[in-house]
C-alpha cells in the first residue's frame, strides 16, 4: 500500500511565517500605539474634549422631538466649548 506522504518542512515554515508575521506586526503596532497614546495624558484629554464638542454639534442637529435628553442648551454651549479648547491647547478642535 501507499505510505503516508510526509509534509515538506519548507511548506510548513512558509505557512508559519505567513501567519506569524502579520500577527506579530499587528501586535507590535498595537503596543506602539498604546505606548504613544498613554505617554501623554494631554493627548487623551484633547481627544475627550474634541469628542465632547463633536457630540454637542451633533446633538444640536438632531430633531428636537427626539426622546433623547438634551445635554447642551444651544449653539452658545458648543461655541464656548470650542473657545475653551482653543485657549487651552492653542489649536482648533
Amino acid at each position: 500500500m501507499n505510505a503516508p506522504a510526509e509534509k515538506d518542512p519548507s511548506k510548513i515554515n512558509v505557512v508559519r511565517w505567513a501567519i506569524g508575521l502579520p500577527v506579530g506586526f499587528f501586535a507590535i503596532l498595537m503596543l506602539v500605539s498604546k505606548v504613544l497614546f498613554t505617554a501623554s495624558p494631554d493627548t487623551e484629554a484633547q481627544w475627550v474634549e474634541r469628542e465632547t464638542i463633536r457630540q454637542c454639534w451633533k446633538e444640536l442637529q438632531r430633531k428636537p422631538d427626539d426622546d433623547k435628553p438634551l445635554h447642551f442648551k444651544g449653539k452658545e454651549d458648543c461655541e464656548r466649548l470650542e473657545f475653551d479648547f482653543k485657549t487651552r491647547w492653542n489649536t482648533n478642535p
